[in-house]
């Protein structure tokens, strides 16, 4: 049987956190990086390790350094598959239909992307992600769109969008081999990582644009395989509401997300309940 660990970043809603955890590690070793300054006080246990090491921001290449923690303290231990969700996603199948699937399909790597040079309108608003610099939620707030864009031009501190960009969800799903060589690509290239410094959501390029400039690339299937609904740029909570849409969808998804036990608590038993059924 395949070897399989999930990678969790999570940073509030304890009881729902918990109730995935234990979900899934009765078949899976676990590996949570809780943002530090988080409330949530959860210890290591049994299969489990939780770490609190890093502060992260939304959009931040904090995201980024947490990401990478939790792939360097996994990859000591060998998995053939590192499947990565939030603390907010709740399984669509069952752990043994979990396993089943990528034992179907170990070679494939699950992440979704798009070449940012496919589409004039994505290249437009990934390049200025990509070279405006971003200083914070604040900085963001206080200094509009076209000022920031501004600075980023002075010719002195302008970044010039790189060459072969990849832009994708945060989430994926990857085999050891992959893991190796990103781990492998950061160690050999530093710059590449200090690059995405100041970078607005350098969680959805950095992942991507590393494998799809690989030997990689012909095994990369562009799909996260989660089901999602987009709100203004950024994923919805969902609801009791939106359970027959997650129904219809569940053969071509793992997981969904996002749920919050704040807003509805019980689309998230209804989901668990069908799981144990």
């Amino acid at each position: 049987m395949s070897k399989i660990c999930f990678l969790i970043l999570a940073h509030k809603n304890h009881n729902q956190l918990l109730r995935l955890i234990n979900h899934l590690k009765k078949d899976f070793d676990i590996y949570v990086h809780i943002d530090k300054r988080s409330k949530l006080n959860l210890k290591s246990f049994d299969n489990v390790n939780i770490y609190k090491k890093i502060a992260t921001y939304h959009g931040d290449v904090s995201l980024v350094d947490a990401t990478l923690f939790l792939l360097k303290e996994a990859f000591k231990n060998n998995y053939d598959r590192y499947i990565f969700i939030s603390g907010q996603d709740i399984p669509l199948k069952t752990n043994k239909e979990i396993i089943n699937f990528f034992e179907d399909n170990n070679d494939k790597q699950f992440i979704s992307y798009i070449s940012i040079r496919d589409n004039e309108g994505i290249y437009k608003e990934m390049s200025f992600r990509l070279n405006a610099y971003n200083f914070g939620k604040l900085y963001r707030k206080l200094l509009g769109r076209k000022f920031r864009e501004a600075i980023s031009n002075i010719p002195f501190i302008k970044r010039k969008t790189p060459e072969n960009i990849y832009y994708g969800s945060q989430w994926w799903n990857l085999n050891h081999d992959a893991i190796k060589y990103i781990l492998e690509y950061v160690e050999k290239n530093p710059e590449y990582l200090k690059r995405f410094n100041y970078t607005w959501g350098s969680d959805e390029f950095f992942f991507q644009s590393i494998l799809l400039n690989s030997s990689f690339k012909d095994k990369c299937v562009d799909n996260c395989l989660r089901y999602l609904i987009w709100g203004v740029g950024t994923p919805i909570n969902l609801k009791m509401k939106d359970y027959e849409g997650i129904k219809e969808n569940i053969k071509d998804n793992l997981f969904a997300r996002k749920f919050d036990e704040n807003i509805d608590n019980d689309i998230i038993d209804r989901l668990y309940k069908d799981l144990e059924s």
